[in-house]
């Protein structure tokens, strides 16, 4: 019985040393390891009480390729064939090509996809924007 009393007189300490150590090292290792941002005032930003260059305010010229659910792609209106007969559009590259040599490196060419058209037609499109070099290239979907 007595055996008995002293176990459950018996408490149980949990010691915190090695827990507050722990905490410290991880505490240093953050502090060693984070990258120190640059102060607010040394960056650049345009301000909003300064004036934009005139670059900035001019829109950039853009065409629209438009592809539709059977398949049929036009490109600023115009009818340049069908997405399922070509995987690469020669006619639409070619349109591109040539706006591009128009209006140089800041062409933008957007895609709006009908939603019930094929995968391959968006697919072949972007194919035919890759083969003529542009680089700005909005994907879009048509809402019905």
């Amino acid at each position: 019985m007595d055996t008995f009393k002293k176990i459950l007189d018996d408490v149980d300490e949990v010691d915190l040393t090695p827990m507050i150590d722990v905490t410290f090292l991880l505490l240093i290792y953050f502090m060693v390891t984070t990258m120190i941002k640059q102060p607010e005032a040394e960056l650049s930003a345009i301000l909003p009480g300064k004036s934009a260059p005139s670059s900035y305010n001019k829109p950039k010229p853009e065409s629209h390729i438009e592809i539709e659910a059977d398949g049929s792609v036009r490109v600023d209106g115009n009818y340049m064939g069908n997405a399922f007969e070509a995987l690469d559009l020669p006619d639409v590259k070619d349109y591109l090509l040539g706006e591009k040599s128009k209006h140089g490196e800041d062409f933008v060419v957007h895609i709006w996809t009908d939603p019930l058209a094929n995968w391959q037609a968006p697919l072949a499109a972007l194919n035919a924007c890759g083969a003529a070099k542009i680089k700005s290239v909005s994907p879009n979907m048509r809402r019905k």
